[in-house]
């Protein structure tokens, strides 16, 4: 068995009093697991290249044997080191089992029988290639080749391979499609087109934009309606209580009069008022569906007001980004609409949720024209026509 390299140090030229030399740096592994440093002076050697070939055999020299990593399968090492790491990462389950999915479904399948160090970047090229082929989205391959590109990269910091054979270029380039938003108005419309018995979690999911579980997990406990308040700590997600998204994703929503009314009637006439009842349920207690809450009650209410809905865009989570957008237009700060939908940071509220109108951008462009001319047509825009009234 052959010793392979890990790491590929570095050689440097320098004068000494002796004549030209090569210093070489490198680092080896110690009993314990650490790195340690190592740096030597080569003389009498001719040329950059032969202090390069004497650096790879001390590197060679001080590499134990990897037997094991040489051996391994792909399948074995995701077994064996993939799937216990993320065990210690304590993820989402719903991020979970999008991982098993795309390892049992593609990547154990097509590459899950070759040798980890046998993997190519040729290998990886013919799998991106065959899954576009079949149909699958951009988006889907490329979060397909991220699991991959993870998978070896603890293979590289546990020095079982070299380097990932997964390349920038094998992930393929897709543009982030237009989320679509409903207006003030359309989102007013929903409300009150929804069946008296869902009308409270439809004016919660409008007038406060949670995420689908987060409203589903929602339970007495959480809702102070003598503060008006309410406090998202759990999402539900396949009938399981599980964490929020995350950290940021706790957090208190204030509650307006409307909002506030809601609630308020619907804890009168649900027998369900416990703390730990779901606020939002069957009559038997047991929490809602969300397939069921968008195929039986959404879709006919937005085909009954004419509001167009395409396929896999246009749930619940269509509040979420009409409410981000509402209030950026009312109040232009990002910060509250962060704080309103739990995200992380401001850039993935301003990025993905927030949508300008068209009203908006008129407004902008002839803002900039009168800073630039001043008054020099004063006239009122016609929204509804266009045109411009004298």
């Amino acid at each position: 068995m052959t010793r392979q390299s890990y790491q590929n140090g570095h050689v440097s030229e320098i004068h000494t009093l002796r004549g030209t030399a090569y210093k070489v740096r490198y680092r080896v592994r110690t009993s314990d697991g650490n790195w340690k440093q190592k740096s030597e002076t080569l003389y009498n050697v001719q040329g950059k290249k032969a202090a390069q070939l004497e650096l790879a055999k001390r590197i060679q020299e001080a590499t134990p044997m990897r037997i094991e990593g040489s051996e391994l399968t792909l399948r074995g090492f995701v077994d064996a080191y993939w799937k216990p790491s993320l065990d210690r990462k304590c993820l989402k389950l719903s991020t979970r089992q999008t991982y098993d999915s795309a390892l049992d479904c593609h990547i154990i399948p097509a590459l899950g029988d070759y040798r980890l160090s046998d993997v190519a970047p040729l290998h990886v090229e013919k799998f991106a290639q065959t899954k576009s082929n079949s149909g699958l989205s951009g988006k889907t391959v490329r979060n397909l080749l991220l699991v991959l590109q993870g998978i070896f990269s603890q293979a590289v910091d546990n020095d079982m391979v070299i380097k990932s054979p997964v390349r920038k270029s094998h992930k393929p380039v897709y543009r982030r499609k237009e989320k679509p938003v409903w207006s003030a108005e359309m989102v007013r419309m929903i409300i009150q087109a929804a069946p008296r018995d869902c009308r409270a979690f439809f004016c919660c999911a409008g007038l406060t934009g949670p995420r689908l579980g987060e409203l589903l997990g929602l339970q007495w406990k959480h809702i102070d309606l003598k503060s008006r308040t309410l406090r998202i700590e759990q999402s539900l997600w396949r009938g399981k209580i599980v964490p929020p998204k995350t950290i940021g994703s706790i957090r208190t929503i204030y509650l307006g009069e409307v909002l506030a009314k809601t609630l308020t009637e619907h804890v009168q006439n649900t027998s369900h008022r416990k703390p730990e009842d779901f606020v939002f349920c069957k009559k038997d207690g047991s929490p809602l569906h969300p397939d069921v809450l968008r195929k039986d009650v959404l879709y006919p209410i937005l085909d009954k007001l004419g509001i167009p809905r395409s396929s896999g865009a246009s749930g619940f989570h269509t509040f979420r980004h009409s409410v981000a957008s509402i209030l950026n237009q009312q109040t232009g700060n990002l910060k509250l609409a962060q704080k309103l939908l739990g995200h992380a940071t401001v850039s993935m509220t301003a990025d993905v949720y927030t949508h300008t109108s068209v009203e908006a951008e008129r407004d902008a462009a002839l803002a900039i024209e009168r800073a630039i001319y001043g008054d020099l047509f004063p006239f009122v825009p016609n929204r509804g026509t266009g045109t411009a009234v004298q």
